[in-house]
């Protein structure tokens, strides 16, 4: 009789069986995205029916919806679970709400990205093998699409919600906002006009992405859907490739750009001296200074010409005219702030509104001069001090013209023992300003009461004499 052989005994160091993973609570098969009628036939038969529908697009988006509707009551409890119920979005609205709400939407793809590379949720391939946390390429059985594919559909369909009202905008939107991480910012951009993000996308170029990203903040974003297509255009003609510039800008002085240009000509006229504008309320007094709507003026030239009408509005700006007026000297004057190149706004104003002649010659020469020596030297607190009257003629109880300022500060350079010292120290310190104050109220006081006369050689008095010295005494030599 034959005898049974013996068996062979285990390795000592033979590992033991692999046990089913414990942690997967919910495993997606390939006949989870089968229809009702494939998985109640027998045998079998529903195989053809499952071949048919993942062939086609139209079958594969069925099936996820399927595979996925079985995935969706498990990360309702995972994010209640994480969450409580004051945090949970998703916890009780059912499928198809979720479906049409697109934070609703964001949450579930992130609530199932945590559950797969935590293994609480396993997805077999048509082999029935489990796919592993972050090979988002490999074909699930159930739909025959990638994870990466699977939610890129839901991504598609939460966008088309954010940007339901804004279709125009929708249209301009880069491949790069096709990312989870992208739709808080997306959400903001949808309330941008859509031409306006469009002129964006086209002159950022591969810097667009950025401002999908933390890169960017949202105060920075909510200002820039306040931009006109008109402004961005105009920015990119005049920075050319830098125009990404405005990528660093602060939000508020973004938001002042987007408030205050009316025209795309203020944004060429201003050109590259914008980067030297330093605070959005400066921008804003550079904005707001005279435009004056040419175009029937240029229509009346081009027809004698015997040319057409121009397509567009065409205008004349005060900053191109301070521009061409200040020369060399216009990027000192782009530094200043608000108060003073308001100032400047007033006084050319009335500068412009002037007959040409030698007297509107003397000023513009003697305002060049006040920007090119000394205008360096100015704080805000020295420039109010001043009390700078922007009339041409003034009277009696007016501060100094500009004339006169030029005289009064040529007076201080030229004052033996005071020159470039009271400029570069004392005129930075708040003493400083308060004689400088002291200085012109003297002025203006003896002005009123006619001891001198607007017209008369106010350098030389201060030079030559100790007439206006009592604020200024102690900076003699100091």
């Amino acid at each position: 009789m034959a005898k049974t052989p013996a068996q062979s005994p285990a390795a000592p160091n033979a590992k033991p069986a692999e046990k089913k993973n414990s942690r997967t609570k919910l495993v997606i098969r390939v006949q989870d995205g089968d229809s009702d009628l494939a998985r109640a036939l027998p045998f079998g038969l529903g195989h053809p029916f499952r071949v048919l529908s993942l062939r086609s697009a139209g079958g594969r988006q069925t099936r996820l919806q399927r595979a996925v509707r079985k995935i969706y009551p498990f990360i309702q409890k995972l994010e209640g679970a994480a969450l409580g119920a004051e945090g949970a979005l998703i916890g009780n609205l059912p499928f198809e709400q979720a479906l049409k709400n697109d934070k609703a939407i964001e949450r579930a793809i992130k609530v199932f990205e945590v559950a797969w590379q935590l293994d609480l949720i396993a997805i077999l391939t048509p082999q029935n093998k489990k796919i592993g946390a972050g090979k988002r390429a490999v074909p699930a059985g159930a739909c025959g699409l990638t994870v990466a594919q699977a939610e890129l559909v839901y991504l598609d369909r939460a966008i088309r919600l954010i940007f339901a009202s804004n279709k125009e905008a929708l249209a301009r939107l880069p491949s790069e906002a096709r990312s989870i991480d992208a739709l808080p910012r997306l959400r903001i951009l949808a309330g941008m006009n859509g031409l306006a993000l469009g002129e964006v996308r086209v002159r950022l170029g591969n810097r667009f992405g950025a401002i999908l990203t933390e890169q960017t903040s949202q105060d920075w974003l909510n200002a820039l859907t306040h931009v006109k297509a008109f402004q961005v255009r105009a920015l990119g003609e005049t920075f050319g490739p830098a125009v990404s510039e405005i990528l660093d800008w602060d939000p508020l002085f973004l938001l002042a750009f987007a408030q205050s240009f009316s025209v795309p000509e203020q944004i060429r006229d201003l050109g590259l001296e914008l980067r030297l504008v330093r605070t959005p309320e400066a921008l804003r007094e550079v904005a707001s200074w005279d435009i004056r709507d040419v175009t029937d003026k240029i229509n009346e030239e081009l027809n004698k010409r015997g040319r057409p009408n121009t397509k567009d509005r065409q205008h004349e700006t005060d900053i191109s005219v301070f521009r061409t007026m200040l020369g060399a000297d216009f990027p000192t004057l782009m530094k200043q702030p608000a108060a003073t190149i308001r100032s400047f706004g007033n006084l050319l104003r009335n500068i412009r509104e002037m007959t040409p002649g030698p007297a509107r010659t003397e000023i513009i020469e003697h305002l060049k001069t006040f920007c090119n020596r000394y205008l360096d030297y100015m704080t805000a607190d020295a420039l109010t001090a001043l009390d700078i009257s922007t009339e041409i003629e003034p009277d009696a109880h007016a501060g100094p013209t500009i004339p006169e300022i030029v005289g009064i500060m040529n007076g201080i350079w030229g004052k033996p023992g005071l020159g470039r010292v009271f400029f570069e120290q004392h005129l930075q310190r708040k003493d400083g300003v308060a004689a400088l104050r002291g200085l012109v109220d003297e002025y203006r006081e003896m002005v009123r009461r006619g001891s001198i006369q607007r017209k008369q050689d106010i350098a030389t008095i201060i030079i030559s004499s100790t007439v206006l010295d009592r604020s200024i005494n102690r900076y003699i030599s100091a």
